[in-house]
């Protein structure tokens, strides 16, 4: 499992993005209602994000405290968890930048600026769960190992 790229998480944000904002744009455009916002989308991502950046500086300190190593399959999970949170990350938070600039020309009325406010907080939750699956993944990587993906190969 080769290092994650911040090149490739910040081209899925801006994709997302272009993606949501040409969504929702069309349904504006078209007299539909935009789907409606709540407190309890960027509260859960960022709920997710301070579980696995506690889950991060937990596996750092008892790596560190070299006291009681963690199972290697647990830290291939742990692995995982990072990379998966380092990607959906920027895929919620593209989706929520799109529903946010779709809304800016229309900030004098207040729906939609609360509407805007909701959106620029989960996308900022969702840059703390990549931030947080970034630091997870850094956190279980093997020192001293190639990256190559040559597995079996003679050397």
């Amino acid at each position: 499992m080769r290092p994650t790229r911040i090149s490739s998480l910040v081209a899925l944000l801006l994709g997302f993005a272009a993606a949501s904002w040409g969504l929702f744009r069309l349904i504006e455009i078209r007299g539909g209602v935009l789907p409606p916002l709540s407190w309890s989308a960027p509260a859960g991502v960022f709920a997710l994000g301070i579980v696995v950046l506690v889950t991060a500086l937990g596996l750092r300190s008892r790596i560190a405290s070299g006291h009681k190593r963690p199972h290697p399959l647990s830290m291939a999970r742990m692995a995982v968890l990072g990379k998966a949170s380092a990607h959906v990350g920027p895929i919620v938070g593209g989706i929520y930048a799109g529903y946010a600039l779709v809304l800016l020309p229309g900030l004098d009325i207040v729906n939609r600026r609360d509407r805007a406010v909701l959106a620029g907080g989960a996308l900022v939750a969702a840059l703390v769960l990549t931030a947080a699956g970034l630091l997870l993944e850094r956190t279980c990587r093997v020192r001293g190992v190639d990256d190559s993906d040559d597995f079996g190969a003679p050397a």
